[in-house]
């Protein structure tokens, strides 16, 4: 019974199955209320009032639409709504486009077959996963020890999931190969979850710095730049160096009036840096 449990297939449904399936719990809509929208849309052309004036042709079985409508239309935070789209694509249930502020989204609604990927590079759902978590510890909602566990959790379940896709495929005879392939399979796993830990970190970091006074970078733009967009732009990069490079704020001359300028201007800096960042989330 277990292995008839695992082996791959594929269920076709009419649309009126998912109508029959959904589930109204509250304004937030479940994953399959989201999945039957995704539907609704595409099989409708609908496109996002906000985009109207794009001129983007529609193909059948599209929709072109943001995360961030996405978000305020499902009730949901807009890293879940990233993560789900993923993990649909990974099944194979739909395809993306990413445009510079949008999506255009094909929706298979004839053979869609679950995807199968061999490794974890193919599975855009794991990246999100960690997102989702972190969001939550981004703000302050969830503690350091609890966002840790789950993180941990979903680490060793894309590594096992790794490892068991190797010793399915692979024949007996080139378990050398496969323990190679699987450690650096390995490898890339921990480095995705630690990359987005310090994505995370440094998010979570700047997000102290919103309700900084940011006039100080306002005032410098307006009169010493004089609203020279290029100059700011030039300005903004010897900021960030300031921030992230300690060497650099550690061998400034202290006499150098410039540089006491612009590292007079750091906080104002961070402060817009995060706002922007309250925004795109």
């Amino acid at each position: 019974m277990n292995n008839k449990q695992k082996t791959p297939l594929s269920i076709l449904a009419d649309r009126e199955v998912f109508d029959y399936l959904k589930e109204k719990v509250g304004e937030r809509k479940t994953r399959t209320e989201a999945y039957c929208d995704l539907l609704d849309k595409a099989l409708s052309g609908f496109v996002s009032p906000f985009l109207r004036r794009q001129d983007y042709e529609l193909q059948p079985n599209q929709c072109h639409v943001t995360v961030s409508d996405l978000a305020t239309e499902w009730h949901w935070h807009r890293a879940t709504v990233r993560s789900f789209l993923d993990t649909i694509e990974a099944f194979g249930l739909l395809r993306r486009i990413r445009l510079a502020k949008s999506v255009v989204i094909t929706m298979t609604v004839q053979s869609g077959q679950p995807a199968k990927p061999h490794d974890v590079q193919e599975r855009p759902d794991f990246a999100g996963q960690l997102r989702e978590v972190l969001s939550d510890w981004i703000i302050g909602k969830t503690a350091t020890a609890e966002v840790g566990a789950a993180c941990g959790q979903l680490a060793r379940q894309a590594i096992a999931a790794t490892a068991g896709c190797e010793d399915h495929h692979c024949p007996d005879n080139h378990s050398a190969t496969t323990n190679v392939h699987t450690g650096n399979q390995e490898t890339y796993i921990l480095e995705t979850a630690l990359s987005c830990i310090a994505h995370a970190a440094l998010q979570k970091t700047l997000r102290k710095s919103r309700f900084d006074d940011a006039s100080p970078l306002v005032e410098f733009f307006c009169r010493e730049l004089g609203e020279e967009w290029s100059a700011f732009i030039e300005v903004a990069k010897d900021l960030a160096r300031l921030v992230f490079d300690t060497g650099a704020t550690e061998t400034a001359d202290d006499t150098d009036e410039p540089g006491e300028r612009l590292k007079s201007l750091r906080k104002p800096f961070l402060s817009l840096a995060a706002r922007a960042q309250d925004m795109a989330d």
